[in-house]
């Protein structure tokens, strides 16, 4: 099958999770950091998910949130416990920790319907279930853009391998440095930082015929309210001003804060670029193995030249919307 190595059968999943007799075999529907499946039974049908890592300290803190965003009245699926409980909603069979949820059918009819107030609400509801109660910026955003000493060993490579990319990395490093320079700036005074779902995308987004549901809580994290809600609007208005405008207004009159963060509202933006080509560039250099979303060596490095020649636009662009936005 598919997926993650020794997956159980569909009648293993069915028996753990008390689901009904299994009608068939596991149905693999995704592949990435986790998998997943669809399984039917008598009892109807189920989403499945699978961890490929030892995971149980992450799936421990994001539960507990989890169970807390249910208290709270997200609107989101309810996980089905295990027949017999080892770690919440977990259980661990064949040396992995899998999931289930009752299936959420697609309504093709709310595809087009615009989710603008529906996620402004939803992401401050979110913010507001566990403020964390201290000033600065988590430890992750330090970590997830490298020090200059790094950028220039980088560089240094580059240039002595003759590297396709060196020269565009020469001509990004000052924007590529300056946006770890505000990261430090703001690592020192955000005051808003929450815990959080951690990845508001589109492909979490399920949208059944009752309305939008905020799928996915394994990524649960601590971040900047305010910060976050500026790159989840950013993601989900396609990078379209007034998109994106809609969606932070309707976080603002949900009750969300946005105006401390000012020139640097979309600042998870630029960093979320700049770690990817960190990522990349590591890869590329022999320093770290390829993820699994990364591609061949080829695409790798087309990745990596598309991404420096579009970062100084990019990061001009972000910081003039962020402008545009504050002053509205």
């Amino acid at each position: 099958m598919e997926g993650i190595v020794d997956t159980p059968t569909s009648a293993q999943i069915a028996r753990t999770f008390g689901l009904g007799t299994a009608g068939g075999d596991l149905v693999h529907i995704r592949r990435g950091d986790s998998d997943a499946w669809r399984l039917r039974t008598s009892g109807g049908s189920y989403f499945v998910k699978g961890y490929l890592e030892d995971s149980s300290e992450q799936l421990t803190l994001a539960m507990a949130f989890e169970r807390r965003a249910l208290a709270a009245g997200v609107d989101m699926p309810s996980p089905i416990m295990p027949v017999d409980p080892v770690l919440g909603w977990a259980i661990r069979l064949a040396g992995q920790w899998f999931r289930a949820y009752r299936w959420i059918e697609h309504d093709m009819t709310q595809a087009a319907v615009d989710i603008a107030p529906w996620l402004g609400r939803t992401m401050l509801r979110v913010h507001q279930v566990e403020p964390m109660g201290h000033v600065g910026l988590p430890e992750w955003w330090r970590s997830a853009v490298p020090q200059p000493e790094v950028w220039e060993g980088w560089l240094a490579t580059a240039r002595e391998r003759d590297v396709a990319w060196a020269g565009l990395l020469g001509d990004c490093l000052p924007a590529i440095l300056a946006v770890g320079e505000r990261i430090a700036g703001l690592s020192e005074v955000a005051a808003d930082v929450v815990r959080t779902h951690g990845d508001f995308k589109d492909h979490n987004i399920v949208r059944s015929a009752a309305g939008p549901v905020l799928v996915d809580w394994d990524s649960v994290r601590t971040d900047s309210a305010a910060l976050e809600a500026g790159r989840s609007a950013y993601l989900f208005g396609g990078g379209e001003p007034l998109q994106i405008r809609r969606i932070l207004a309707a976080y603002v009159a949900a009750g969300g804060e946005l105006d401390w963060a000012g020139p640097d509202l979309f600042l998870g933006v630029a960093r979320h670029h700049v770690q990817v080509l960190a990522e990349q560039i590591r890869v590329s250099l022999g320093e770290a193995a390829p993820a699994r979303w990364m591609g061949d060596r080829t695409t790798i490095e087309t990745a990596i030249g598309t991404r420096l020649r579009d970062l100084p636009g990019t990061l001009e662009r972000l910081r003039y919307l962020a402008r545009e936005t504050s002053s509205e």
